[in-house]
């Protein structure tokens, strides 16, 4: 986002980091934020209403209070009434802002049970599955179908397999506007990282590494860059041996299958 629609997401983020201060009731302040987001979609009248400039923020923050006052909790409602109170570039950019709100409040709650790795790799895990799965691919990409059907789809899958955060970011995937359900699981799990100031680690390996394994990678690739690390892996066994790692910009690729297709290409000359 920019111009006023940047200012007023920096005010909603915050209103969502004293909403969810200690991360205690994160999930459940996100969880009522994406129902929100949610209405706004259904509502396309509601959502210029709430983002028109040319009505009074008073106004619009007691409209919210009308209509969802006594459906979502205080904490939730203040980062609704903070975005409505705020100034949008486009109709659009004020669901935007909540749905990232939303998020932020959900990683709260990981952040507060040192968990924003594990969220991060069950999320990564997911689209992998997803990828792999093409009846579920079009199944959870189906916009025609209910986005309430397709959530209690995932929760099927993963309900009971995955902490709450997870399962709550892979919910709210299905609802997402700007990429397909698969891409904003990668998304949400790139913001689980980047809250802990972290880099991301794309690395191919023939197997899966272990965690002492991934641990070590990470290390190295924390003195190289200056930062912590990240480490997303994905199995192929095509690659044959050794790693292949895109981080920062970067590619490191030290994969015998590269290198036997280095030998080739001298040879033919």
């Amino acid at each position: 986002m920019r111009g006023v629609s940047a200012t007023s997401l920096a005010q909603v983020l915050e209103t969502v980091g004293g909403s969810t201060a200690d991360g205690s009731q994160g999930v459940t302040v996100g969880t009522e934020v994406f129902a929100v987001v949610a209405a706004l979609d259904a509502n396309p009248v509601l959502r210029r209403v709430l983002s028109d400039p040319a009505t009074e923020s008073d106004a619009k923050a007691g409209l919210v209070r009308t209509l969802f006052g006594d459906k979502i909790g205080a904490e939730a409602l203040d980062v609704v009434t903070a975005a409505a109170r705020g100034r949008w570039s486009a109709a659009r950019d004020l669901a935007d802002a909540l749905e990232q709100a939303g998020v932020q409040a959900v990683l709260s709650a990981a952040e507060r049970d040192s968990s924003l790795d594990k969220v991060a790799d069950t999320l990564f895990a997911f689209s992998r599955v997803v990828i792999e799965d093409t009846e579920l691919r079009q199944t959870l990409n189906d916009r025609s179908a209910s986005a309430e059907g397709r959530q209690a789809l995932v929760t099927r899958l993963l309900g009971g397999q995955v902490d709450e955060a997870s399962l709550a970011l892979a919910r709210q995937a299905v609802a997402t506007r700007e990429h397909g359900y698969e891409a904003s699981l990668v998304a949400f799990a790139q913001d689980a990282i980047a809250r802990e100031g972290r880099l991301q680690a794309r690395v191919t390996s023939a197997y899966d590494l272990d965690a002492d394994e991934k641990q070590r990678l990470a290390g190295a690739l924390a003195r190289k860059y200056g930062r912590e690390v990240h480490v997303d892996v994905t199995v192929d066994p095509a690659v044959i041996g050794g790693l292949s790692v895109e981080i920062a910009g970067e590619r490191i690729d030290s994969t015998i299958q590269t290198r036997l297709a280095d030998a080739r290409r001298a040879l033919v000359g």
